[in-house]
């Protein structure tokens, strides 16, 4: 049985050459053992919000080219990934780094890589091409010509539909009535009828405009309105992996994913799915009067967060994992992400998921490592909550809340000359294993594990 430990890693720098010592900058005695400073970063600014609206074509061959990924600040963030080890793996990874992401990133302390800001989605796609075939469709309709009407107005909606992310469901409803016109007034009523039920679909609360409509084209609507309304209506059930994605439905924000039983009105309707990072997915399911259609995709890395996850991947090896050095290519990750910690968790199918888990300090090299976890473990300890915990107290430096009272703190710890040593920084002791934060950069204590009196 798999036992949820903890342990952190010092390392150690070359001694350079001795050279003339320097006057601190700020000189302090001692602080008393009983209340060291505390080295923990400053409380982070709330990352922003990621664009609750998406915006991307339907069709990847349409989409706009992405942004550049944009360089992020450098910041006290952190970044998460779960990274599969084994065969079938992948779903308890999904799961676990978005549990991971989530649990992390309720801590009022803790500042997540907006992955929003670092893979900005591209402008939405013009409708120049549907507005302007909207425009010629009601020239021809008000010149009487409804054959070339009818034409041009099926050609603008389904230029509107090529573009989900730009859709106005307003719009494409008037141009469906606008058709149905063209066609009633062509004597084609069945086409007419359908029309109309496909402009309700779009949009259940559109009205032929009264200034630009007869009698005949507002009867015929309100028949087709009474067969839309008396058919009962169906359901999507949305999923996609990764979960978490922005799901909208006829331009309207319906939530993220998995999302069950999203009502709709019998008809096509055009769904979005995005998420920071990932190329967008559009799709028009077909939905029938009380049946469920199911959307549920497996959204593409963009190239940018591709090779991110690569880089995640070879650092989340065993080897990676038992090595004392940080892997040199870590750093660049963080640097484009702007992170200042990555934590990897490497997970294996074996008769229930598990994972290791490390987190890589890049500024300073520190290293917390040893944290196993227990997916479907009903033990407390073993959860991914204890795990995001001991993360929290990595990342903040702060004294978790099951390391016990200080009276069962090593007698070490109580030393003046301990935190001579730790000058600049703070020491946290948790379930018998201590690590040290400092403020200067590449300082060779903390964490720090084994040192005499400990007890492990």
């Amino acid at each position: 049985m798999l036992t949820l430990g903890l342990s952190a890693e010092a390392q150690t720098s070359r001694r350079s050459k001795k050279t003339k010592p320097k006057k601190p900058a700020v000189t302090q005695p001692v602080a008393a053992p009983e209340e060291p400073a505390s080295d923990a970063p400053d409380e982070p600014a709330a990352a922003p919000e990621a664009a609750s609206k998406p915006a991307r074509d339907a069709k990847p061959e349409a989409l706009a080219k992405p942004d550049a990924p944009v360089r992020a600040a450098p910041s006290d963030a952190a970044v998460v990934f779960a990274i599969p080890r084994s065969a079938g793996a992948e779903p308890a990874a999904i799961r676990l780094q978005a549990e991971l992401a989530r649990l992390l990133g309720s801590k009022p302390d803790v500042t997540l890589v907006d992955l929003a800001t670092v893979f900005p989605p591209p402008e939405p796609p013009s409708t120049q091409e549907g507005d302007a075939l909207y425009e010629q469709g009601k020239e021809a309709y008000d010149n009487l010509d409804p054959e070339a009407a009818a034409g041009k107005f099926t050609s603008a909606a389904e230029a509107y539909e090529k573009h989900p992310a730009s859709l106005k469901p307003q719009r494409l409803a008037k141009t469906f009535i606008f058709l149905g016109a063209s066609q009633l007034l062509n004597g084609d009523k069945e086409g007419a009828k359908n029309a109309f039920l496909r402009a309700l679909a779009a949009d259940p609360g559109t009205q032929p405009d009264q200034g630009l409509f007869d009698s005949n084209v507002h009867t015929a609507f309100t028949d087709a309105q009474q067969q839309f309304n008396s058919q009962k209506p169906g359901s999507l059930d949305i999923d996609s992996k990764p979960s978490g994605a922005r799901v909208t439905v006829r331009g309207e924000d319906v939530g993220v994913t998995p999302l069950k039983n999203v009502p709709v009105h019998p008809g096509r309707h055009p769904v979005l799915i995005t998420l920071p990072g990932y190329a967008p997915y559009a799709s028009y399911p077909q939905v029938a009067s009380e049946r469920t259609a199911e959307v549920k995709p497996q959204l593409e890395p963009l190239p940018a967060l591709a090779e991110a996850i690569a880089t995640a991947t070879r650092a989340s090896t065993e080897k990676a994992f038992d090595s004392d050095k940080m892997p040199p290519e870590l750093t660049a990750l963080a640097d484009k992400l702007g992170a200042r910690y990555v934590v990897l968790a490497a997970v294996q199918q074996k008769k229930s998921p598990e994972a290791v888990l490390q987190v890589w300090d890049v500024r300073t090299k520190n290293r917390l490592r040893g944290v196993e976890i227990e997916l479907q473990s009903k033990s407390p300890e073993h959860s991914t909550v204890a795990a995001a915990d001991r993360v929290h107290g990595f990342l903040t430096g702060r004294l978790l809340a099951d390391s016990g009272s200080d009276s069962k703190m090593p007698q070490l710890v109580k030393k003046p000359w301990f935190w001579a040593a730790v000058v600049g920084g703070a020491a946290v002791v948790t379930g018998g294993i201590l690590y040290a934060t400092q403020s200067n950069k590449g300082g060779p204590l903390g964490p720090v594990t084994g040192l005499p009196g400990i007890g492990f």
